[in-house]
């Protein structure tokens, strides 16, 4: 199916290119989320119409992807669990706990944004974490998992 894109998509394209997708990744994804439209010739030449429009809207996602990753690099989310022999905790620290800790912290957060590529934090100490804001912008949060106090 052909599409024309709404917003940068990362190894996807840019803003008005026309790409060649599959079906169900287009009807299931691109297109109910306002990320791509049909590339009939009546979609784009009202996309034509509301280019700048489109292009203006994502310069300001941007913009506020990246006061976000700044706003993230200065503060350290403590998070306490119970823990066993040698510092290992029983269970473990998610991405929800993480974006959970972050978002009480008056930054808002989802875990979807949250990339723990090990898995689950089982062990407490300091960790450097990665945040995926936008398509080009990612950041970094420090987590320290602590021991909870009985």
């Amino acid at each position: 199916m052909e599409v024309v894109l709404l917003e940068k998509i990362k190894h996807l394209g840019h803003i008005g290119d026309q790409v060649v997708v599959k079906n169900g990744y287009a009807r299931n994804y691109l297109i109910p989320k306002g990320k791509a439209s049909p590339a009939t010739r009546a979609n784009l030449i009202d996309f034509e119409k509301r280019r700048s429009e489109f292009e203006q809207a994502q310069v300001d996602v941007l913009s506020l992807a990246k006061k976000r990753a700044e706003e993230l690099q200065e503060i350290i989310v403590e998070i306490a669990g119970k823990v066993g022999f040698e510092g290992k905790l029983f269970g473990s620290v998610t991405a929800s706990d993480i974006a959970h800790a972050i978002t009480d912290g008056g930054i808002k957060m989802s875990k979807k944004e949250i990339r723990l590529p090990d898995g689950p934090i089982r062990q407490t100490g300091e960790y450097e974490i990665a945040v995926h804001l936008h398509a080009e912008v990612d950041g970094f949060v420090t987590v320290q998992v602590v021991a909870e106090e009985s």
